[in-house]
């Protein structure tokens, strides 16, 4: 699984026959849409994807989270680790997270 390999799109084709998948974050690779080209990217050239993430706020794990059902495999826990997160509303329930109902992400700042 190429991980640190992975920040753009553009780095994806010269892994193919490197490694079996890729580990994108959206931290790193520029967002969403990032996140979105990278996974269309990847399954075109036949890798397994992963989604992972850094130490980051839930608004960052939500917005992994909008983009998750693009990817194989999701490790997308790093706002558990955050003391203070500023944000509120996304739910851990039954080892999966539930988007909030509210406009954009649905997070809100506590």
């Amino acid at each position: 699984m190429a991980d640190e390999s992975v920040l753009h799109v553009k780095d994806v084709p010269a892994l193919v026959g490197l490694f079996d998948g890729v580990n994108a974050k959206l931290a790193k690779c520029g967002g969403i849409t990032r996140a979105y080209e990278l996974a269309a990217l990847g399954r075109a050239l036949g890798f397994k994807l992963m989604l992972g993430c850094m130490i980051e706020s839930s608004l960052g794990i939500a917005a992994a989270v909008a983009v998750a059902p693009l990817y194989d495999w999701l490790d997308l826990d790093g706002n558990l680790l955050v003391a203070n997160d500023p944000w509120k509303g996304l739910v851990l329930k039954d080892g999966r997270w539930d988007l909030p109902s509210g406009p954009g992400l649905g997070v809100v700042p506590v």
